[in-house]
């Protein structure tokens, strides 16, 4: 695709209808690049927009002392270009972006590999698996250690129930504030904001697992689009933990969704033990790419690095 105009809109001058499109009818358009998450989650954005919306690529911002920087909001995986756009003009999007805020982070889709040609990236796993085959099919991918964790946790006679998106919210909030200090509690409403607007379109759906007198093991926020459902806030109590509850859940949640056009998407993760935890369940990595970049004038550079 040939670039004919790039011009970078404040949200409010983005029209939506034309950016959702956009996210939607191109295979690299994920839910996080929707307008609602990127107006409910971030602090503030702008939105690179490609000719008449046939690419886009939102940037999310903060401002201190007077300086724009990037950062990705909580609970924001990936964004980068979504739509596709030649290799030879990468470059002219990748200065577009630096003129318009000198320092920050962008996660760059799983589409968008060719920026590593451009500039320096560290690479980030995520985690899939195609939903599109039967159940027993998903399942001959566990490996011997998952399927006798998820025969361990069956034993305790567990229940996989609904919840709602808040409980579980509450439960990520208790368990991970301090793993996740960058997520703060403004963060956590927004979340809650846009889980209660997603599930009135029947896009958000929050399990959890109980055992026979009730008690919470843990529980997961999973939302969908046309594409993908999204395990976006895991949360498992230390006695979930010790019945291998967290197996028993997405065992369940594989199940229910087998056999649709969608995947299934981990969200991650090179965190030690939440990598190996996923693959166990015959997940394959998809990886994407954050840039970190420091264009800072003189001392503020070398503070800021």
């Amino acid at each position: 695709m040939m670039i004919r105009s790039l011009t970078i809109l404040p949200s409010l001058s983005v029209n939506t209808k034309k950016w959702d499109h956009c996210i939607d009818k191109n295979e690299n358009g994920l839910i996080y690049s929707s307008t609602v998450f990127l107006n409910t989650l971030a602090e503030n954005w702008h939105g690179l927009v490609i000719n008449d919306y046939e690419a886009v690529m939102p940037l999310p911002w903060k401002k201190k002392a007077g300086i724009y920087y990037y950062y990705m909001p909580p609970f924001i995986q990936q964004l980068g270009i979504t739509g596709m756009i030649e290799a030879d003009n990468l470059q002219q999007v990748i200065t577009a972006v630096l003129a318009f805020a000198k320092y920050g982070d962008h996660h760059f889709n799983f589409s968008n590999r060719m920026v590593t040609d451009i500039v320096k990236v560290t690479q980030r796993t995520n985690l899939l698996i195609d939903l599109s085959q039967s159940y027993d099919q998903i399942r001959a991918g566990y490996t011997h250690d998952a399927v006798a964790n998820i025969r361990k946790a069956a034993g305790t006679e567990p229940t996989c129930i609904e919840l709602p998106p808040e409980q579980a919210i509450a439960l990520y909030r208790s368990l991970y504030r301090k793993k996740i200090p960058s997520a703060k509690d403004i963060d956590h409403s927004r979340f809650s904001k846009l889980c209660t607007h997603l599930q009135a379109n029947n896009q958000c759906i929050a399990r959890a697992v109980v055992d026979t007198e009730g008690t919470l093991l843990c529980s997961g926020i999973f939302l969908t689009d046309e594409k993908r459902v999204y395990n976006v806030a895991n949360a498992v109590t230390q006695q979930g933990r010790r019945k291998e509850a967290n197996y028993f859940l997405f065992d369940r949640m594989l199940h229910e969704f087998s056999g649709r056009n969608l995947v299934f998407d981990f969200e991650g993760s090179d965190l030690p033990g939440v990598k190996p935890f996923y693959e166990k369940f015959g997940a394959i990595n998809q990886p994407y790419f954050h840039y970190h970049h420091n264009r800072l004038p003189g001392l503020l550079r070398f503070l800021k690095r």
